[in-house]
């Protein structure tokens, strides 16, 4: 009976071995199981901390509200005692970091004189705690206050009680913008997760500090642009105002000129001979055309300055345009260019300022006679077009590109702007045609091509024939 007891208590011993060994693997299994699902409700934890900061950032309009916010946040997530905010300043010496009066902590009365130290410190790079997370662009952390050899505050931080600290930089782009440091009571040691998701949340925060810094330069710009804007409008106003005195100051002394030189011209005072006889032609020709550009000049500074009122009365348009036909065709003669007028019947009447109205037309005739080559042709047409009264000028000419008109609608602007160019002229023609018209209520098209001609149609509403 005794080999078969020994051989019972061998295999009694081998079972309980292996259940032994079972228990263990189990307990191991259920301690990495349990160990994995910390793991994983702690990463679950941080994600939803960094989704909360995010939409925090996202939303906030503020930097110094969000440095508050991550502070706190922060402090509570990881169970840091107190934290504080500082902020970057660069100026010709390299980098200082000052503190941004952000803190939070759990007991503020006993981390008063640490506050009121902090407050009043201010970093260079590499120096401190803020400045070697400044200079390195990641977190550091001190797991002892009183063995690190670079902590300047670190009596004032010990006498309150502060053990260990952490600290990391806001980036924007490569750029510390701030850097945020917490302090704990008690030693503690590194912990490369909680480092990893600081990284992050810096990076978080630099993003909405780059926003708003992008947001104050805008605002900034809008500012200088409305105060150039306001400038330049006061600048014009002065240059209407100039102009316009300008122009009535020399328009007395023309009157007698032109005065003057019409006795010449007529001899009234005793006859001449023909070479002063051509000297007072041209010294009343040049006279009037002065007289012409001052009054070019004096009626767009009113217009400018919104000073210029019609004299509306009802206008024969047929009369009015047989009238310019008139004026401007011994100029085309002279130029060997046809002028067309074709006037179809029953026209309106039309309530109009007939002097402003007539210029216009004037203007446009006499550029479209100067710009067109011997033997070329300009129209002169009148008809009614969608209810509207239209005047249309065409011309066979030198025609422009959308650049030229564009600068030819500007006021003493030539699309030849040489000293030597081959057309002379102020660069008020068409500006002032389009302003004429404007006032009236109507508007200038142009339809224009290099080397095919203009036509341009000043077209009056519909509404100041039926006034008339």
């Amino acid at each position: 009976m005794q080999p078969d007891q020994d051989a019972l208590a061998a295999e009694n011993q081998r079972l309980r071995r292996r259940l032994e060994r079972e228990r263990a693997t189990r307990l191991e299994a259920e301690a990495i199981a349990e160990k994995g699902l910390r793991a994983l409700y702690e990463r679950q934890q941080e994600l939803q901390f960094l989704e909360r900061i995010a939409a925090a950032a996202n939303q906030s309009r503020s930097a110094d509200g969000i440095l508050l916010y991550a502070v706190e946040e922060i402090c509570r997530f990881h169970n840091w005692d107190t934290g504080h905010c500082f902020l970057a300043d660069r100026g010709p010496d390299g980098v200082l970091l000052r503190s941004a009066g952000i803190w939070h902590a759990a007991d503020p009365a006993s981390v008063r004189a640490f506050r009121k130290v902090s407050e009043v410190s201010l970093f260079a790079s590499q120096v401190g705690l803020p400045g070697r997370a400044q200079e390195t662009g990641k977190p550091i952390w001190i797991d002892d206050l009183a063995a690190d050899d670079n902590f300047p505050r670190s009596g004032i931080a010990q006498a309150c009680g502060l053990r260990s600290a952490v600290a990391f930089p806001v980036l924007c782009g490569q750029d510390v913008v701030a850097v945020l440091e917490f302090f704990g009571n008690q030693p503690r040691k590194p912990d490369d997760a909680v480092l990893d998701l600081m990284a992050q949340i810096g990076t978080q925060l630099g993003r909405v500090i780059e926003r708003q810094r992008a947001e104050e330069s805008l605002r900034a710009q809008t500012v200088q642009l409305e105060k150039a804007r306001d400038e330049a409008k006061d600048a014009d106003r002065a240059k209407s105002a100039f102009l316009a005195n300008m122009s009535h100051e020399l328009r007395t002394p023309l009157n007698a000129i032109i005065g003057f030189a019409q006795m010449m011209q007529y001899e009234i005072a005793g006859p001449l001979n023909p070479k002063y006889r051509e000297y007072a032609d041209d010294i009343q020709r040049s006279g009037v055309h002065l007289k012409d550009v001052v009054n070019g000049i004096l009626d767009l500074s009113k217009i400018e300055v919104g000073a210029l009122e019609l004299r509306e009365a009802p206008v024969f348009v047929a009369d009015l345009a047989e009238a310019c036909h008139r004026i401007v065709l011994p100029l085309a003669d002279a130029a060997r260019v046809t002028l067309n007028l074709d006037i179809p019947p029953d026209l309106p009447v039309v309530l109009a300022d007939e002097i402003r109205l007539k210029q216009a037309m004037l203007n446009i005739l006499s550029n479209a006679v100067k710009f067109t080559a011997v033997g070329g042709s300009v129209g002169l047409t009148v008809k009614i077009r969608g209810g509207d009264l239209a005047i249309v000028i065409a011309d066979t000419g030198i025609g422009m590109s959308p650049e030229d008109v564009l600068i030819a609608m500007k006021p003493f602007r030539q699309i030849d702007s040489a000293l030597n160019r081959r057309y002379e002229g102020t660069g008020l023609g068409l500006p002032l045609a389009k302003a004429f018209t404007e006032l009236h209520g109507g508007r200038l098209e142009i339809e224009s091509a290099p080397g095919v001609g203009t036509t341009i149609s000043l077209v009056m509403p519909a509404r100041l024939a039926e006034a008339a």
